[in-house]
């Protein structure tokens, strides 16, 4: 399993395309997209580039009732994310989450520009499916 998740890229983790808003998105619209895609995390782009990331976590922890949603979504995502590349292995991208307590990462190509974004449930359907494909190799 330890050699399985060193020796894959994330890329076979079949990363989704991110849904991605401009930074100046309301929060109020930067969370009506989020329900309407049934996603947890928005890519904040600026110029194409990686310019944030506002999750769920964010909604709960940076907004109150009082908050007007009409604020940019900038004002609430979390800035210059940390980001991985395509080429990264499975264990980089769980060392990477576990670190920094994320359970979202956005995939940059060299340009910054993002590409695709894994979850921790990503990592963890490979991990179960790969145990149950090590499990029956052994029996």
């Amino acid at each position: 399993l330890e050699q399985s998740i060193s020796r894959h890229t994330v890329q076979i983790l079949a990363p989704k395309k991110p849904v991605m808003v401009p930074a100046s998105t309301t929060t109020a619209d930067a969370i009506r997209t989020m329900v309407q895609h049934g996603i947890g995390c928005l890519i904040v782009e600026r110029q194409g580039t990686l310019a944030g990331i506002f999750t769920e976590r964010d909604v709960l922890n940076k907004i109150s009732e009082e908050l007007p949603l009409d604020r940019p979504v900038s004002e609430f995502m979390t800035v210059s994310p940390t980001a991985i590349e395509p080429d990264d292995s499975i264990a980089y991208a769980l060392h990477t989450m576990d670190l920094g307590g994320y359970r979202h990462l956005p995939i940059v190509d060299a340009d910054g520009k993002p590409i695709g974004i894994i979850s921790i449930r990503d990592i963890l359907r490979f991990l179960c499916i790969r145990f149950a494909e090590i499990r029956a190799e052994n029996s």
